[in-house]
């Protein structure tokens, strides 16, 4: 009981910390991309940026997705832990790329 309860309380900070990542993420491409001279690297998220569109992805349904994850936790964390884990990870040294390399 007290080791599920601590994955719950290490997934909750997983899902806060990607939660907050896609916001920076959001307001750094909405200052480099739309408001700036550089150009948006994903394929699939190119399309999306500067339009309304490309705001109601990332702070709507992207938070929505993250509620999900949390609702179904019972099922994801024995499951899936490592890959939120990685994915937090790889947000993070993203974050910090961008933060070096445009921001410094």
């Amino acid at each position: 009981m007290l080791k599920r309860r601590m994955q719950y309380f290490h997934l909750s900070w997983l899902l806060i910390l990607i939660g907050l990542f896609n916001m920076i993420d959001f307001f750094a491409t909405q200052d480099l991309v739309v408001f700036g001279d550089h150009s948006e690297w994903n394929p699939l998220m190119s399309g999306l940026v500067g339009t309304p569109y490309f705001a109601l992805y990332k702070l709507v349904l992207i938070p929505a997705g993250l509620l999900f994850l949390w609702f179904v936790r019972k099922s994801l964390v024995p499951k899936y832990i490592g890959w939120v884990r990685f994915a937090c990870g790889l947000y993070a040294l993203l974050m910090i790329y961008t933060w070096g390399v445009f921001y410094a």
